[in-house]
Parts: structure tokens; C-alpha cells; sequence
């Protein structure tokens, strides 16, 4: 069931935010939610994987991707600074998610510059899916062994 549960999860949440992004035209999706469904779906009761760290994780880390490219630029020190600030303002407001931590990369290595709306789309709103789809299906996982 665990194996299900994982695959489902994944599989519905990252559909769910490609069908979000082709019909408002949005981006609601980036890679470092494929990690963030393996805690999601697959160790859900690690306080890595509890809305406040999923939805706080990512947007900290995703602002100080984007305050350090605009003020630095792209380069090996200032990709690097982004990752370790990143992890010390997560740990700072004790919203530690792994997978946010890929934010900053994202952001720097990115071909195109990225912008404050970033933050919205699709980091904030991303993320809020995301947890939103995770307790829907702990709420049905749940129902369904209180029913037997």
C-alpha cells in the first residue's frame, strides 16, 4: 500500500501542477518538486516533509536564490552562497525541507534571469498545492483503514 501510496501521490501531484501550468499559463512546476513528493508520499511523518517546512523551505530559499542573483549575478561563489545561506535561513526558522535547498541552483543556473514573480510562480503556489494534494490523500488513506 505504501508503494502505491508513493506512486500515486507523485504521479497525481506532479500531473496536477502540469495541467495547473498548461491551463493558466502559470509555472507551477521545478524540478526540486520531485523531491519534495518522495518526503511528501514517502516519509510523511518527517518533520521534513510537514507543511511548514515544505511551503517556508521553499519560499526562503527561492527569495535568497533570487535577492543574491540580482545583486551579485550567477557566479561560483555567489551559487555557492546562495546554497549555504539557504540552509542556515532554514535552519534559522526551523523550516529545514532538503529538497528547497535545490532552489537556489535553480535559480542561479537558470539560462533565463528569473524574477520577484518566481516567488509566486512557481515556488509559493507550487508548494501550496502540493501539500494541499498530500493531505487530501493522507485524509483518504486514512478514511479507508478506519473503514475495515
Amino acid at each position: 500500500m505504501k508503494i502505491l501510496t508513493g506512486f500515486l501521490g507523485g504521479f497525481i501531484s506532479i500531473l496536477i501542477l502540469l495541467l495547473l501550468t498548461h491551463y493558466t499559463t502559470y509555472p507551477l512546476i521545478m524540478a526540486p518538486f520531485g523531491a519534495t513528493c518522495v518526503l511528501l508520499y514517502a516519509a510523511s511523518q518527517s518533520p521534513l516533509a510537514q507543511p511548514k517546512n515544505v511551503i517556508l523551505g521553499h519560499f526562503i530559499s527561492a527569495l535568497i536564490g533570487l535577492v543574491v542573483l540580482h545583486t551579485w549575478g550567477s557566479s561560483s561563489l555567489s551559487i555557492a552562497f546562495a546554497v549555504g545561506l539557504a540552509i542556515a535561513a532554514m535552519q534559522f526558522f526551523e523550516c529545514i525541507h532538503p529538497p528547497a535547498g535545490a532552489n537556489p541552483l535553480v535559480i542561479l543556473l537558470s539560462p533565463v534571469p528569473l524574477h520577484s514573480d518566481f516567488l509566486l510562480f512557481p515556488v509559493l503556489l507550487g508548494a501550496v498545492v502540493l501539500v494541499i494534494i498530500s493531505k487530501i490523500n493522507l485524509i483518504s488513506a486514512y478514511r479507508r483503514l478506519t473503514l475495515r
